[in-house]
């Protein structure tokens, strides 16, 4: 099974229904509503598996209609549901494990992980904003501009 379906999976475990329709445009989009996830099947599988796992955050995360993203508060659960998928989907263990083992550029980076290239730069940022411009764990240092990891 693919990370996508595992996904899929997960949600279905927890009584999140997930259905895969043609909404209509090329890009990449999904929809929570209650306990329903709609995603745009005219993507490809790493755009959904990232879709999915935003979605996923709106449902454990957000709560009520925030569509219009005029409002400062459902602009702040939007960005909280966004960051959920992003630790949720490429963790820094991931990162540093993958460069670890010769991965030397985002592309790479991000099919090892199964995500876009575009998800996985947001998720690194994410990670910047919250740590600053370096990670520590026991035994590496992840420096994410540029993204590297030193041993130690």
């Amino acid at each position: 099974m693919s990370n996508y379906e595992n996904l899929i999976s997960f949600a279905y475990s927890h009584g999140i229904k997930v259905i895969e329709s043609d909404l209509g445009i090329d890009k990449p989009f999904g929809k929570c509503i209650g306990n329903l996830i709609i995603i745009n099947n005219r993507v490809n599988e790493y755009e959904r598996f990232c879709v999915l796992s935003e979605e996923l955050g709106h449902f454990n995360l957000t709560v009520g209609d925030i569509t219009n993203q005029s409002i400062f508060n459902n602009r702040k659960q939007e960005s909280i549901a966004r960051r959920w998928g992003y630790e949720n989907l490429v963790s820094l263990d991931d990162i540093i494990n993958a460069i670890l083992s010769g991965i030397d550029n985002i592309y790479d980076l991000a099919d090892k992980l199964n995500v876009t290239k575009d998800f996985l730069i947001q998720s690194i940022e994410h990670y910047r904003n919250k740590y600053g411009v370096y990670y520590v764990t026991e035994t590496h240092l992840l420096t994410f501009q540029p993204l590297n990891v030193i041993s130690f």
